[in-house]
């Protein structure tokens, strides 16, 4: 056997050069040298991204696998597991389960667009605010048979306003808001005339802005629970991220309920077995009470209290919610009123 020569053993042991040292151990982004694959300074991965269309393709389908596995676990554990995704951020886990902020955007977005597909906006009446003098006829013709018929068993009628306040659910209205001249006042009353007639306009708009102020609705909420949870040592974000989580389960629930309803009734319809409706009449019971119950239970899983003292919270926190979710509703309807 013949040994290498001396040319060869010399050139497989000759350092590489310094242009070749410094492509390959060196941050095509920054130039700073390389400790590993991404790059301790700005970040980015040492990785070569023009290359063939077949590994691009195979990255991708590798990408969207891991997101897919990741976020069907996200959503297991957010609908079964009350307060174990907040638990699971607080403690740094964070690479097994979509974020929470990410998490809220995704079901708002897909809650609220399937919401709004299977909302019958073209059935919400509109509120009769003009009469023919006919209509307004028959109803002083009603009213003094009412009257004849009270003053004959000794009943004092009371004074009446005119048939056509009566007719007319607006005539006497009245819009007073503070910082506003009589003249945008009149321009809102007048707006509040004209959406009566047509109410799936306004409907179609405060179905617009529910993410928006739901989404501005969670930092007030999350301030209520770190007031109320002051002595719990968690950071504001911590109720934050339990706020983000127990309202993407809600939207989720509430989702879901939409869809079983308008499928309870197509499938009886279509099938002409009432069961169906019966059974999943059933299954949306189920599912209210499992509402209620998972943010009980989020509550006391994630905050770590007594019973008593969890009951006393969740009975405030209720309460407490239900008027921030009317101040939210009244901010809400002003603003479609102004922008429908």
């Amino acid at each position: 056997m013949t040994e290498p020569s001396q040319e060869a053993l010399t050139n497989e042991q000759a350092p590489l050069s310094r242009s070749d040292a410094n492509s390959q151990h060196r941050c095509k982004n920054c130039d700073s040298e390389l400790l590993g694959e991404f790059c301790h300074v700005c970040g980015q991965q040492d990785r070569h991204y023009i290359r063939s269309i077949f590994a691009v393709v195979g990255d991708l389908m590798g990408e969207i696998s891991h997101w897919d596995s990741r976020f069907y676990r996200t959503l297991f554990s957010l609908f079964m597991r009350p307060g174990f995704l907040t638990h699971e951020f607080v403690k740094g886990r964070h690479a097994s389960y979509v974020p929470p902020l990410r998490l809220y955007f995704f079901i708002s977005l897909i809650s609220f667009l399937v919401l709004t597909t299977l909302i019958d906006f073209d059935n919400v009446n509109a509120i009769q605010t003009e009469t023919t003098p006919e209509q307004q006829a028959e109803l002083e013709k009603q009213l003094q048979q009412t009257d004849k018929v009270l003053a004959e068993q000794g009943i004092t009628v009371p004074v009446r306003p005119p048939t056509s306040e009566l007719t007319d659910p607006f005539g006497n209205l009245s819009v007073s808001l503070p910082l506003a001249t009589e003249e945008e006042e009149a321009q809102i009353e007048q707006r509040i005339r004209e959406l009566a007639k047509e109410p799936k306009v306004l409907t179609k708009r405060l179905v617009s802005l529910a993410p928006q102020m739901m989404l501005i609705m969670l930092p007030f909420w999350a301030l209520f629970l770190k007031l109320i949870y002051a002595f719990s040592g968690r950071y504001y974000l911590e109720h934050l991220s339990a706020a983000l989580h127990t309202h993407a389960f809600l939207l989720l629930s509430l989702m879901i309920l939409t869809v079983l309803s308008k499928g309870s009734a197509w499938a009886a319809d279509m099938t002409g077995y009432g069961v169906i409706e019966e059974t999943i009449d059933w299954a949306e019971n189920i599912l209210l009470v499992w509402m209620v119950s998972y943010m009980l239970f989020t509550q006391k899983l994630f905050y770590e209290q007594g019973w008593p003292m969890t009951l006393f919270k969740f009975a405030l926190s209720g309460l407490a919610y239900i008027v921030l979710l009317s101040f939210a509703f009244i901010i809400m309807l002003f603003i479609g009123i102004l922008t429908a």
